[in-house]
């Protein structure tokens, strides 16, 4: 499927808000269903048409499942403690299974990249991802 930048752009956020909304006003649904907005997040990224390198597909897909993350902890309804963020981590993880997965197919596939460039792409990818769970790992907690 062949898009313009700006209309997966706008797609994408597009998903990410309606995302976000629903964890506020329905919390389960809006956590439970992590898995699944990050993984068509990073499906639309990485196998519609769109003339970015693989680096720049790599660094919206972190881009876009972090600001998922973040909309999470810090608008899904309820109050966050600890264990609240243990099942967000959890699915987090969940969906970051599949969006591996997809990754790893999308720089295969990539003729238009040198071997090295993806390998580094793919560091890095893995490495935006440690570092936003390290800085990110309490937000939004509820401290009594």
């Amino acid at each position: 499927m062949k898009l313009q930048k700006t209309t997966l752009i706008g797609l994408l956020i597009l998903i990410l808000l309606i995302s976000i909304i629903i964890g506020h006003f329905l919390p389960p649904a809006g956590i439970l269903a992590t898995p699944v907005v990050i993984s068509v997040m990073t499906g639309l990224i990485v196998f519609t048409n769109v003339d970015f390198n693989i680096f720049a597909k790599l660094f919206l897909s972190y881009l876009f499942i972090g600001l998922n993350d973040i909309g999470t902890k810090l608008y899904a309804g309820g109050i966050h403690d600890m264990e609240g963020i243990g099942w967000i981590h959890t699915l987090l993880f969940i969906g970051l299974i599949p969006c591996f997965i997809m990754i790893l197919i999308g720089v295969y596939q990539d003729k238009m990249s040198v071997a090295w460039v993806k390998i580094v792409s793919v560091l890095t990818f893995i490495l935006l991802i440690y570092i936003h769970l390290e800085v990110f790992e309490t937000l939004g907690v509820h401290v009594l």
